[in-house]
């Protein structure tokens, strides 16, 4: 019999078959070693060894070189998220002396307060008169692209970033709705966001005054202060706190601000795991500044954080009543921790609690009077947008400078010859917008304005 020589196709499939065998015994090893370890908690010792020994293998053998900060910055990133909060998040120098920018009230971007539901970047609140505002944006929003890039595995300090920019540069994201069938694609200008925290406006046939508070931040106590005098000087007899749109801010602000309008009793109480953290905040009866006078507080789904802590505590202490929607939900503290290397983490570390007790974190506040603001209809967003890409309002606004009845009612027509009617709420909202543009934005408008209406009219019963 004469010796046979294997071919090399046949040689190469022995070699396979044998690749194919090793493999399948180093997994059943392995998984059994794994089943045998599963049980088992990896000490401080081990858990250290692997990580470096993980560190180790990305450094010397991936494909692409890395430095060892970005992979360092990565893992405390992937740790946090491990936490599955996303209100706890590390930040690089950058993006520590962006935040410390913005609770001083003057950043660049497009006005837009964002987190994470779900895993899913969402929006809070956008802020009154920027470009966020003024494109529609809205809380709940979930931003899905930022300029047609997936948000999926983006981080929360990642999309900050993406969103902010030179100010005069664009960005488009895109959105899905709750009530909307299709994607909203929005073509933002980033702009220098400058924010004017408290406004104010006394309202003089009514003897009332109306405060809109955008943010708790470092000088929110004083400015609000310092409107609830005037009031008081002007003979008030009802005020108007307005916290609509305000994505909340410090602690100390929203305990402060309570003590205005409360006297005695707990304004808020924080509990966290370690229990001699636990902190009651209670009113100080030399603080209480508009105690006595007749309270309405504004709120909504863009309402949250500190924004909710105030509302909690005036309703819960039947202090005054709160007029509008559900609150976001909000109801975690989170301390800044400053870090080396000009680096911080914002950690959540106690969750707040309304002085009845209730925690309102992902539950949100139910209003006294449940008064939903006026809004564009699916049809009215539909048809808007082709008005605006068409130019159609701003072609009619060259020539029809006046907001009047008159003018309305002519614009309603010409929409109409064309097949795209609008609401009669959208049409007065689109013909208002472009004539007033360019004019300063006054600080009450009660046109549009029913959950103020409805406060106003509140008060004055009393």
């Amino acid at each position: 019999m004469s010796n046979m020589i294997p071919s090399a196709k046949g040689d190469r499939r022995k070699k396979f078959l044998g690749l194919a065998v090793c493999l399948v015994l180093f997994t059943a090893a392995t998984a059994g070693q794994m089943d045998a370890n599963s049980k088992k908690e990896i000490s401080e010792e081990g858990l250290t060894e692997l990580f470096n020994a993980a560190l180790f293998h990305v450094r010397n053998d991936y494909v692409d070189e890395v430095s060892r900060q970005a992979l360092l910055f990565g893992a405390i990133r992937g740790m946090l998220g491990a936490l599955d909060d996303a209100h706890t998040r590390f930040m690089t120098q950058e993006e520590t002396n962006e935040l410390q920018t913005e609770m001083r009230g003057n950043f660049g971007g497009l006005g837009i307060e964002i987190s994470q539901r779900d895993n899913v970047l969402t929006v809070v609140s956008p802020i009154e008169d920027t470009p966020a505002m003024r494109a529609g944006i809205k809380p709940g929003d979930k931003i899905i692209e930022i300029d047609k890039k997936s948000t999926r595995d983006l981080s929360l300090s990642e999309a900050v970033k993406q969103l902010r920019g030179k100010p005069g540069t664009s960005v488009n994201i895109s959105v899905v709705r709750e009530g909307e069938d299709e994607i909203l694609y929005f073509d933002l200008v980033r702009e220098v966001i400058k924010i004017q925290v408290v406004t104010s406006q006394f309202l003089e046939k009514e003897k009332l005054g109306y405060v809109r508070l955008k943010q708790f931040n470092q000088t929110a106590t004083e400015d609000l202060a310092k409107a609830i005098t005037d009031f008081k000087k002007k003979k008030a007899r009802g005020l108007i706190l307005d916290l609509r749109w305000n994505p909340g801010g410090l602690l100390d602000a929203a305990h402060r601000i309570s003590n205005f309008f409360i006297k005695s009793g707990v304004i808020v109480s924080t509990r966290g795991r370690k229990k001699e953290l636990d902190k009651v905040f209670n009113a100080e009866p030399s603080a209480a500044i508009a105690a006595d006078i007749p309270l309405i507080v504004l709120a909504n789904e863009g309402s949250a954080s500190a924004s909710e802590i105030v509302t909690g505590a005036i309703k819960d202490h039947k202090r005054g009543k709160f007029i509008g929607v559900k609150t976001f939900g909000k109801g975690s503290v989170q301390n800044v921790i400053s870090m080396m290397y000009g680096t911080s983490m914002a950690l959540t570390i106690q969750k707040y609690y309304t002085p009845s007790g209730v925690s309102i974190h992902k539950k949100g506040i139910e209003p006294d009077i449940n008064v939903p603001a006026l809004d564009f209809n699916k049809d009215d967003r539909r048809h808007y947008k082709e008005i605006r890409e068409k130019k159609i309002v701003q072609e009619f606004t060259k020539e029809n400078k006046v907001y009047n009845a008159e003018t309305v009612k002519k614009f309603q027509k010409l929409l109409s010859a064309r097949g795209l009617t609008l609401s009669d709420f959208a049409a007065k909202r689109a013909l208002k917008d472009e004539l007033t543009k360019s004019e300063t934005r006054p600080v009450i408008d009660l046109e549009f304005d029913v959950q103020l209406q409805r406060a106003i009219s509140e008060l004055s019963k009393t």
